[in-house]
């Protein structure tokens, strides 16, 4: 291609190379939180993760204490009716 073809090439893609920089240029980064902000926020759901664990496991043995205990309660009954 020779240097009169790229000249007349040229009108074309001025235009689409002229909109690419615009649009580029028009998509900016939006602010970034602040580092204290992330790890205060990052603290709060570690918290928030182990106490809800802590709870779960200790529904959980009550649960199972309740579970045993109506087990034998069957196993006596069982007993006096034999």
């Amino acid at each position: 291609m020779g240097p009169r073809a790229r000249r007349a090439l040229l009108p074309l893609f001025l235009p689409f190379l002229l909109f690419l920089l615009r649009t580029g240029a028009a998509h900016r980064r939006p602010p970034q939180p602040s580092v204290p902000s992330t790890l205060v926020i990052g603290a709060i759901s570690g918290i928030a993760v182990c106490v809800i664990l802590f709870v779960i496991g200790v529904l959980f043995r009550i649960f199972r204490k309740r579970q045993a205990s109506r087990g034998a309660m069957g196993d006596y009954v069982l007993a006096e009716c034999e």
